[in-house]
């Protein structure tokens, strides 16, 4: 008589709850860590990139941000020389910068003819149905050389009109005005020393230093509307005073009303 089959044992699988903790304690750790850091937009983008090219094996995958580096860098290549229009990224996203003295008449806020077709090619290919996920900060910089005419009193007036002109230029070939918003930094946050430690102007500086400059990211605009204070709320906790009423103050003596 044969011996019996072996009987096959149920496979243990208690192993898998304690595996599965263990991958939520992480996930929920990671997305903590996420909640209180400064998240690196890009850097973000290329490690994610890189580990589903690494563990899937299959073509790779192309993030909106990476897309849209992509298409950015074709335009620059194509309608510039690379330099008086230049891209970059940064920790948010992606950055254009077009040099005032190329795209701007000298001392205005006018946009030459000729900038026309590059700026209108930045908001055609943002305005992509895949790319209306991305907002626009346009910012104003100038030199520090002073300027004071009745339009502009200030670099700083100066360097608001003409991000506000890139700004009017995108939203007329397509661009929503709620995805955009206008900074001036005048000359506050040069890219190049304005001037040597002596004093002496660096003309080859302050004309990096003109520019206008475009973020583009996937933070969203928020505005929280103030809690306004009442100011007389303000002026009585100074005083640590409680406001009296007119019934509750003393009625003038004759020698006061004689006074009055």
């Amino acid at each position: 008589m044969p011996p019996p089959a072996p009987q096959e044992e149920p496979a243990d699988e208690s192993w898998l709850a304690t595996y599965a903790d263990a991958i939520t304690l992480l996930m929920a750790f990671f997305v903590l860590l996420v909640a209180v850091s400064k998240v690196d937009i890009a850097a973000f983008e290329d490690m994610a990139d890189g580990i589903s090219k690494t563990v899937s094996k299959k073509k790779e995958r192309k993030s909106p941000l990476k897309e849209l580096k992509e298409d950015t860098k074709e335009i620059v290549a194509e309608m510039t020389d690379g330099k008086v229009l230049q891209m970059g990224v940064d920790d948010s996203g992606i950055v254009l910068e077009f040099d005032s003295s190329t795209f701007f008449l000298p001392g205005t806020a006018q946009i030459i003819d000729a900038a026309y077709p590059v700026i209108a090619a930045v908001s055609e290919l943002v305005n992509a149905p895949q790319y209306v996920m991305f907002n626009l900060d346009i910012e104003g910089h100038t030199d520090d050389d002073p300027i004071s005419t009745a339009q502009f009193p200030s670099n700083w007036e100066l360097g608001a009109a003409r991000a506000g002109a890139v700004l009017r230029l995108m939203n007329e070939t397509g661009t929503e005005i709620k995805r955009m918003r206008v900074l001036s930094y005048a000359s506050t946050r040069p890219k190049a020393p304005n001037r040597t430690e002596d004093g002496t102007p660096l003309p080859e500086n302050k004309a990096q230093n003109r520019r206008v400059v475009m973020r583009i990211h996937q933070k969203p605009f928020e505005y929280s509307p103030p809690k306004y204070v009442p100011v007389t709320s303000i002026a009585r906790d100074a005083e640590g005073v409680e406001p009296t009423s007119q019934q509750e103050q003393p009625a003038p003596t004759q020698e006061g009303q004689a006074a009055q």
